[in-house]
């Protein structure tokens, strides 16, 4: 199996879910629907719906509220995104100028804000209670997140577990939500549902973990991006803690003398890198990452083979590749 056969499994589904978001940009103000529309057509793999669609037919769902829901979820996914392009000052996203380069922070903050608006409109209209407090819950978690993590920017002792509230908030929520979702479409019972919630849950948790490791130790002419990117934020991420962990109290101070520094550094980035490759942070990082997927995979033992179970366990190995 490989990524394409998921597409071409839920074809349909993913049409639909492309088609509702276009459809849904109506904002009178043509200058909110030219700012989404540029933010659609730069493409992605659409992760969090193919989440969705694939648990719903996995637990024999197969209306077309998989799709009108993996629209909703897109659309916070999306928000969020350019939101934090803002925040960060992003130049680039999926390869083009980012959306804030374009048009300026103040437009693309309130086009997010119609993009969060359109999400809760189409998500009134679907009328079910239940996932409407789930998703609800996911983009409040979120937005918690996202604060959380600019409190703790730069604290260079930042704890395991407040790491792991970071990443839960910012990523793995909302796959957990759209897995949660797909349960409920089909109509499963409440430990089926829980199964799916949490191996979307420890999905996002691998890869927002994977994604960290790759800031640093990651081939850049891959991921097409330059190595220290959240040193250079202050964002103290799985493989600097580790690092830290291992390292004697002299080192730490340096370590932590440059990370809390304002004046980036090539040669910095270049000292942390050696000491990272010296300590095998890498294989001690993916550990975490591969003790993920490994709960995760082991959840889906509660359903029956068949090709949207498959596709979901080659996704959670596709997820956090390490040819990279």
């Amino acid at each position: 199996m490989n990524i394409n056969d998921v597409y071409s499994l839920i074809e349909q589904e993913m049409d639909e879910v492309y088609a509702a978001l276009t459809k849904n940009l109506d904002s009178e103000i043509e200058m909110v629907n030219e700012v989404a529309s540029y933010v659609f057509e730069s493409g992605g793999k659409r992760l969090r719906p193919v989440f969705l669609v694939l648990a719903a037919k996995l637990a024999g769902y197969n209306g077309n509220r998989s799709s009108v829901l993996s629209g909703v979820v897109e659309y916070i996914h999306t928000a969020t995104l350019i939101h934090d392009d803002v925040i960060d000052g992003a130049k680039y996203r999926r390869g083009k100028d980012s959306v804030n380069r374009v048009f300026g922070n103040d437009i693309t903050v309130l086009c997010g804000d119609f993009l969060y608006s359109r999400a809760f409109v189409n998500l009134v209209r679907d009328g079910d209670p239940e996932i409407q407090l789930i998703l609800a819950n996911a983009a409040k978690t979120m937005s918690e997140g996202e604060v959380f993590q600019l409190i703790k920017t730069a604290d260079f002792f930042l704890k395991f577990e407040d790491y792991e509230k970071i990443i839960f908030s910012k990523t793995a929520v909302l796959f957990s939500a759209c897995c949660e979702i797909g349960g409920i479409l089909g109509g499963l019972d409440k430990k089926k549902v829980s199964a799916l919630k949490d191996f979307g849950k420890y999905v996002g948790l691998a890869f927002q973990m994977s994604d960290d490791i790759l800031d640093y130790l990651g081939n850049p002419d891959y991921t097409g991006k330059n190595p220290g990117t959240d040193l250079k934020e202050g964002k103290m991420t799985l493989p600097m803690i580790l690092l830290r962990q291992c390292l004697k109290k002299d080192e730490i101070k340096i370590i932590r003398d440059i990370f809390t520094s304002e004046d980036y550094s090539e040669k910095n980035l270049e000292y942390i890198l050696t000491l990272m490759q010296n300590n095998n942070i890498k294989e001690k990082a993916e550990k975490f990452v591969d003790d993920y997927i490994f709960k995760a995979k082991t959840l889906l033992n509660e359903f029956d083979d068949n090709p949207y179970k498959d596709s979901l366990l080659f996704l959670a190995d596709y997820m956090v590749k390490r040819d990279r």
